[in-house]
């Protein structure tokens, strides 16, 4: 027997609207958004890959008039108009399907799910299998033998599928009842009335009793007391409601098996979209096979609108090219094997008109750059390493287009030349890794930069730019190669350490428990905590078992000893494996470590590291912090650790201009200690270490959208006590609480924030309809301000402290860069004019209503780091 023809149905309106809701909003890097088109297709690929239907068809809503407003105009009146970010992505869906060959459906007068109604009708006919995919509950009533109905849940990830039998066991309802539902109870969300006071309950146990509405007015003499009443006086609104509810399966729809039939795309159409949507993960469903005429036409059609081909000179040998004056200069690197952090090029396109230098030719670097010469280029930072690395102090940067395009669209996951291209008009660059294309990839970076350079000064970044990001690129480069001298007997003494103390904990862990099992197995850990235990569980997780999450032991650990023992655990072998023992295999040739300063990753601007991340070793644990100790002077050198002293709490004074704040700052008291008398009522001399500690958490945590919920647990008090402490701080200082909502009104009607120094960013969430979306975009407008200007703080006071260091001959060096502290390898005659040279740059750095305080410590190893006094210039 042959097997059944299967038709696939989407309610574009529904899945639309819930991937708009289920991804975060996003854009290309022209401003089009494209959430809620991109989640659709990802549903739409995996239904096909599955599925292999036969044949498909998506359907529209087409306006809110529909035959339905006709007979009840208030149907569906309670709904919000869409959000502005995502209505035009139904136009742009249709489009995208259409260049996928996939027929769409609108029709005047009717819904969506009447024209799916319609095709599964005709498709039944014909002996065709249906699956209807939507978010629409009302779809149910369509289930059928030859139909079945998809509902989409938690986003569009998930769906529950539903034949006659699941629907009867899941509502204990035929799909015919479905109507009858919600002829009785109504629906809130399309606005059908129903009988007003009865609810699902009701409305389900009288169709187990009646079976329809007929049925229950049919029998009214039956039903007692005010439910009577209540069905008696509201037959009209139960009438009109079964007709509002039931979909239309006699639209102006027809099915032609020959337009549904699945087609191949229409590969030019759907690739050029696809690129210019920039859905580059998606681009080989688009991508013609090889050979084939699509192919010739998506590659004409790139050819079309390619940037015009360089023919590049191959060079070989030292000597034959030298850079002068503003040169671009595109290098492809790699990493040095065996030598962690030392990246080392393939290959350089360079010149103008560039030429591709490879071997021998690359073996002279100095030789290749005049001192005058200034280079552009798009992520420089990688060949200034080498050029260090080299012994070669490269020439000041003319341009980097990648800081560049990090400045104008900071939320971008990457930024490469081909898309930056495209995004600025300069057409398609070509790929492959002949000399020709790789010197046509540098040929465009002289025209990039001079539009990149209009942009940044019409947002009013090019300040800093040039003052800020441009000029730390090299700074960053030279400490990449300057690296940090590491002690692996000392990290080899800590790791055994380790692992008996983890060991110890296992066996406590084990007498607790009872019996030995994989304490790092959720699932075992599970079974032992909420089965042989008994403990009380909290929130599932997507495989069914009880969580085990940090959240979940810290509530348990203050009354069950074992969750502590377990939160230890995890942090011990965490430390053991992600640090002491990483740390130790990325020790390079020279006995040090070379981190990577990720220079356009944060979108406030901040600094991060990585290939080790040294911003997360966790020294808020004796254990953590000990992992310093691996972090070592050069002989005759010391390690000189300058921090700024509570940066983030002087930004916030000095943007919020609270009296008392600014005043705790200017005449340098405890802002803990301050904030926690302000809030008791007590002097400073009378507030005790629990005070304090309260006080901090408040002054940290507020500025970062901190609950009561979450207050209450950061220090153990009851949220009722906690919602009071925070009152009572916004009331003492009025000054933070005005600032934080202005930023947030700033943020809704600019669509951005920005830093002291103008560094902007976007936040299209900030008027989103979902309450916890545009809760969090609050939290980053009232945050950005403050941890953005503080890293901007701190990268202007990098530059300034190197600058001072050249001018005064100095040979110590600035290594490592950690959240508000620098570290630098100093000889030990240069300490002391170090330390003056470094707290006077960096206090110095910007100017607030409230000073810059920096606190100096010297010693062998960045552990053991002591206050170091600094004198005062002469």
């Amino acid at each position: 027997m042959a097997k059944a023809e299967k038709l696939l149905l989407l309610d574009g309106n529904s899945l639309a609207n819930r991937a708009f809701y289920a991804l975060q909003l996003f854009s290309t890097s022209d401003g089009v958004y494209t959430n809620a088109v991109y989640g659709f297709l990802t549903m739409l690929f995996k239904l096909l890959d599955e599925e292999k239907p036969d044949y498909i068809a998506v359907a529209f809503d087409k306006g809110r008039r529909t035959f339905r407003t006709a007979l009840y105009e208030e149907y569906k009146g309670t709904r919000k108009a869409p959000p502005d970010e995502f209505r035009p992505q139904l136009d742009l869906l249709r489009e995208v399907l259409t260049a996928l060959n996939i027929p769409w459906f609108r029709v005047d007068n009717y819904e969506a799910d009447d024209l799916l109604g319609t095709l599964a009708r005709q498709a039944t006919e014909r002996g065709i299998e249906t699956l209807i995919v939507t978010g629409d509950r009302d779809a149910l009533q369509l289930v059928g033998e030859k139909v079945t109905v998809a509902l989409t849940r938690k986003g569009i990830s998930e769906t529950v599928r539903y034949d006659p039998a699941t629907l009867k066991a899941d509502l204990g309802l035929t799909p015919a009842q479905v109507i009858e539902l919600k002829a009785l109870m109504g629906d809130a969300s399309d606005n059908i009335p129903g009988v007003p006071g009865v609810g699902e309950k009701t409305a389900l146990k009288l169709l187990a009793e009646y079976g329809t509405v007929e049925g229950v007015y049919a029998h009214l003499d039956q039903i007692k007391g005010a439910l009577q009443t209540k069905l008696r006086e509201n037959r009209d609104k139960a009438e009109l409601s079964r007709t509002l509810a039931t979909i239309d399966t006699n639209a102006p729809v027809e099915l032609k098996p020959a337009e549904l039939r699945v087609r191949e795309p229409d590969y030019p159409a759907a690739n050029a979209l696809f690129r210019r949507l920039e859905f580059k993960s998606l681009l080989p469903r688009v991508t013609p096979p090889e050979g084939s005429a699509a192919a010739e036409a998506v590659a004409g059609q790139a050819a079309a609108g390619a940037v015009e081909v360089v023919a590049a000179r191959r060079i070989d040998q030292p000597g034959a090219l030298r850079l002068t004056g503003e040169a671009p200069v595109l290098a492809e690197m790699t990493v040095d094997p065996g030598n962690p952090g030392r990246p080392r090029p393939v290959g350089l396109a360079a010149g103008d008109p560039p030429a591709w230098l490879e071997g021998e030719a690359l073996a002279d670097p100095a030789g290749l750059l005049d001192p005058a010469a200034r280079l552009v280029g798009h992520d420089l930072k990688p060949l200034y390493n080498w050029l260090y690395a080299r012994g070669v102090t490269p020439p000041e940067p003319a341009f980097d287009t990648a800081l560049a395009a990090y400045l104008l669209d900071p939320g971008r996951s990457a930024y490469d030349l081909a898309d930056l291209c495209r995004q600025h008009g300069l057409g398609e660059l070509p790929a492959g890794s002949d000399p020709d294309a790789r010197a046509t990839r540098a040929s465009v970076l002289p025209e990039l930069r001079r539009r990149m350079e209009a942009e940044l000064a019409s947002r009013g970044m090019d300040r800093l730019y040039w003052e800020v990001e441009l000029p730390l690129m090299p700074i960053l480069a030279e400490m990449e190669v300057a690296g940090v001298g590491i002690d692996p007997a000392a990290l080899h003494e800590m790791s055994g350490e380790l692992e008996r103390r983890i060991l110890q904990l296992s066996q406590e862990i084990y007498e607790v428990a009872g019996v030995q099992f994989n304490i790092s197995s959720p699932k075992q850990l599970g079974d032992v905590l909420f089965g042989k235990l008994g403990l009380p569980h909290g929130k599932k997780t997507r495989t069914g078992g009880y969580s085990t999450d940090a959240e979940v032991l810290e509530e348990l650990a203050a009354d069950y000893p074992i969750a502590q023992l377990i939160l230890d655990y995890r942090t011990l072998t965490k430390l053991k494996g992600t640090y002491v023992d990483a740390l130790g295999q990325l020790i390079a040739r020279d006995g040090r470590i070379h981190t990577t300063f990720a220079q356009t990753v944060a979108e406030t601007g901040r600094l991060a590291s990585k290939d080790p991340n040294l911003q997360n070793i966790p020294i808020r644990i004796e254990e953590g912090r000990r992992i310093r100790k691996a972090f070592i002077a050069r002989p005759g050198h010391v390690l000189l650790s300058a921090d700024y002293s509570q940066i983030e709490l002087r930004v916030v004074a000095h943007y919020s201009g609270d009296p008392a704040l600014r005043e705790a700052f200017l005449r340098d008291q405890d802002i803990h200690t301050r904030t926690a008398a302000e809030v008791f009522g007590v002097p400073m001399d009378q507030v005790t270490p629990d005070m304090r500690r309260q006080a901090k958490a408040v002054n940290f945590g507020l500025i970062y959208g901190q609950t009561d919920f979450g207050l209450a647990r950061a220090v153990g008090i009851s949220r009722a006590e906690a919602k009071a402490f925070i009152e009572t701080y916004f009331t003492k200082f009025a000054g933070v609480k005005r600032y934080m909502e202005e930023k947030k009104a700033e943020a809704r009607e600019k669509g951005y924030v920005t830093t002291l120094d103008g560094r902007r960013r976007p936040l299209p969430e900030i008027n989103h309809r979902v309450f916890t979306i545009r809760q969090n975009a609050e939290r980053m407008a009232i945050n950005t301000p403050i941890q953005g200007t503080a890293a901007d703080l701190m990268k202007r006071a990098m530059i300034a402290v190197r600058r001072a260091m050249r001018e005064e001959g100095l040979t110590a060096r600035m290594i490592l860069q950690v959240h508000d502290e620098l570290v630098f390898e100093c000889p030990v005659n240069e300490l002391d004019r170090l330390a003056r040279l470094v707290k006077r740059e960096m206090e110095g750095a910007m100017k607030l209503d409230v000073p810059l305080k920096v606190e100096a410590k010297a010693g062998p190893d960045w552990y053991s780091v002591q206050p170091y006094e600094v004198g005062t210039d002469a």
